[in-house]
């Protein structure tokens, strides 16, 4: 990743309780999206779509709560940013504003979820590989 996102290394969250929140945070979405009317199929679908995209993300990252440690985690955190602000949208994009359960669940869990984001640190604690720290003889 660039230098642009050097601020996602910095925050004073650590990738342990980040991990930790993203499993509640995608049942969450998953839970709101079923059982709140929103009056749109396709901002329905679109909350659905987040809180699966947050499982995958909580189940791949390269962080100690992670299960295969296979995104690294800045991508997480552009991905976080990209899908908190998505969310924030949603109720005006698809115009369910004049509903007030699934606009506030749209902008308070979108809101929590930038916010958490931004403090994080998007850094791995994955303890390293003993194998590859120590040193092989030579052939």
């Amino acid at each position: 990743m660039s230098d642009s996102t050097g601020f996602l290394r910095h925050g004073p969250i650590s990738p342990r309780v980040h991990g930790t929140l993203d499993y509640p945070l995608a049942a969450i979405l998953i839970a709101g999206g079923l059982l709140l009317n929103f009056h749109d199929d396709a901002a329905m679908v679109l909350v659905l779509v987040l809180g699966g995209a947050a499982s995958l993300l909580a189940i791949g990252t390269a962080w100690s709560r992670g299960i295969f440690h296979i995104v690294p985690p800045v991508l997480h955190g552009v991905a976080d940013i990209g899908a908190t602000v998505v969310l924030i949208a949603t109720p005006f994009v698809f115009g369910i504003t004049d509903h007030a359960a699934p606009t506030a669940f749209c902008i308070a869990v979108g809101v929590g979820g930038l916010g958490a984001t931004l403090l994080t640190r998007f850094v791995s604690d994955l303890e390293p590989d003993m194998r590859a720290a120590t040193p092989q003889p030579a052939p």
